[in-house]
């Protein structure tokens, strides 16, 4: 956000999308996408029509076709997710990943990774804005990414894999919006933000490192600063702030929210398996969905049978 690195991982959520090319020149897509995973706005059930829900990706499709030269034909895409809409886990990067890949595949073309993370740019914009690109960057490459700008994508590599146990709150927000209204502040408070986006570059860096050393307690420490700064400058949520205290008494090392704030989902890093157990317990007594997740090395992946990545 607003210039800083972000070190993002790849985990085992997957979305899957098949896809199939026609001579009629028109895109239909089905997002099979339980109402579970949609969440809720401010508490209240979400309504997202089937437009602001399937617009994306229908564009994912037809700038595929677009890109690889297949401006007459049409698409039909089945789409389908494990994770929660809207909830800061890179739901719509995951999708759009997929179906590009698919409808590539479909076209006859198998485009190279870095193909598909510039074709997602179209469709994440009309969700976000103006993305940053560590969503896809970390949906289409997998592993742990080290994104500081589109054309610096690194990937980190590790021995083992943190004890991390992601929550959903169960109220989503729109990323546009949230990252539209921490912009419009940071225009009014500039000296604040400057001191957020630099020690925000620090905490990065050091985590980086804590990672390759397997410095567990340091990286807790460092998520538990970000979770700090995130608080300050308005982009957490009551909610989140009660589950973040919550896994932190509860034994994780540290704890934070994750993708834009203003709920969805946040991710602890618990020290061993009976913390990890300890975290879901409490997250669930107090109403979450918590998913315990490994690291997904692949990225993208087409298969005869559909595509699939984080």
């Amino acid at each position: 956000m607003l210039g800083a690195p972000a070190v993002a991982l790849a985990v085992d959520l997957y979305a899957y999308a098949d896809a199939s090319c026609t001579r009629d020149g028109k895109l239909r897509v089905e997002a099979n996408i339980p109402l579970r995973l949609l969440g809720s706005v401010d508490g209240r059930i979400s309504t997202l029509d089937s437009k602001r829900l399937l617009e994306p990706l229908r564009l994912a499709a037809r700038d595929t076709l677009d890109y690889v030269g297949n401006r007459s034909y049409g698409a039909s895409v089945s789409v389908s997710c494990e994770m929660p809409v809207g909830a800061g886990l890179g739901s719509s990067a995951a999708t759009t990943v997929a179906i590009i890949a698919a409808v590539s595949r479909a076209s006859g073309k198998r485009l190279e990774k870095k193909e598909i993370f510039k074709i997602a740019f179209g469709p994440e914009s009309y969700l976000h804005g103006k993305p940053s690109g560590v969503d896809q960057a970390t949906c289409t490459y997998g592993g742990i990414v080290l994104f500081s700008k589109p054309d610096k994508v690194k990937r980190l590599a590790l021995k083992t894999m943190p004890r991390l146990v992601v929550c959903d709150i169960g109220i989503h927000r729109s990323t546009k919006g949230l990252v539209g209204s921490v912009v419009k502040r940071s225009r009014f408070q500039s000296a604040l933000f400057h001191r957020y986006v630099k020690e925000v570059s620090q905490i990065s860096r050091s985590a980086v490192r804590a990672l390759k050393k397997e410095d567990d307690e340091e990286l807790g420490a460092l998520m538990n600063r970000s979770q700090e700064l995130l608080e300050q400058i308005g982009v957490s949520h009551p909610m989140l702030n009660q589950f973040v205290k919550m896994a932190r008494r509860n034994g994780a090392l540290g704890a934070k929210l994750t993708g834009a704030g203003g709920g969805g989902c946040m991710i602890a890093l618990c020290e061993d398996e009976r913390g990890m157990g300890r975290a879901i317990r409490a997250f669930r007594r107090q109403g979450g969905t918590p998913y315990r997740i490994s690291l997904d090395r692949s990225g993208v992946q087409s298969k005869v049978n559909g595509t699939g990545l984080k």
